[in-house]
């Protein structure tokens, strides 16, 4: 049926979200399509990247150029496929952001030297790193064991999480470096 048919109702082209079609002297007049409002466009965006394949598709494709980039490139760039990798595992988002002293204030009596992966990427970003992968290595590792010193309970989900993500990151970082195994780290002190 064409769009001028007077075969579809008013209340299907309601029940479609479409307008209603307006006479004008007896004719059927088509009402002009107009623009998405924005505010539409943005939630109908919004719940496309909020679908749960979108969001597993993204990952994976991310995922993907990682680790294609672990393994091709200069050093540093292969640090940063560790990092993109390491970023986008479930449990990251205890280690994406600088712990809020205001919310935890006996973090800093505990913890000395805050490390957090946003701050690694804007060292990375801004070159401070250099050529020097081992102290980028240095700096993650921090993220991992400061976490366990201020969770120190073995059943707490961010001890946890920070005990796995520290095993990944020696093979991510072996892998980036061309070879089995990294250099062990320090002793803690």
């Amino acid at each position: 049926l064409s769009a001028w048919s007077s075969a579809s109702g008013p209340s299907s082209r309601a029940a479609a979200g479409l307008p209603r079609r307006r006479r004008m002297s007896g004719l059927r007049v088509r009402t002009p399509k107009k623009a998405k409002d924005n505010y539409d466009e943005a939630i109908e965006e919004y719940e496309r990247e909020q679908n749960p394949k979108a969001i597993k598709n993204r990952v994976r494709k991310a995922q993907k150029a990682a680790e294609q980039a672990l393994v091709t490139g200069d050093k540093m760039a292969r640090c940063g496929a560790a990092l993109k990798l390491l970023g986008l595992r479930d449990d990251a988002y205890w280690f994406q952001e600088p712990v809020p002293v205001g919310e935890v204030p006996d973090y800093l009596d505990i913890v000395e030297e805050p490390m957090d992966f946003r701050t690694i990427a804007g060292r990375l970003a801004g070159g401070e790193y250099g050529d020097d992968a081992l102290a980028f290595a240095s700096d993650v590792r921090k993220v991992f064991t400061n976490a366990v010193k201020y969770n120190w309970s073995p059943d707490h989900p961010c001890n946890i999480a920070a005990r796995a993500g520290l095993r990944e990151f020696e093979q991510l970082f072996a892998r980036a470096n061309g070879n089995g195994s990294a250099p062990k780290p320090p002793p803690p002190s």
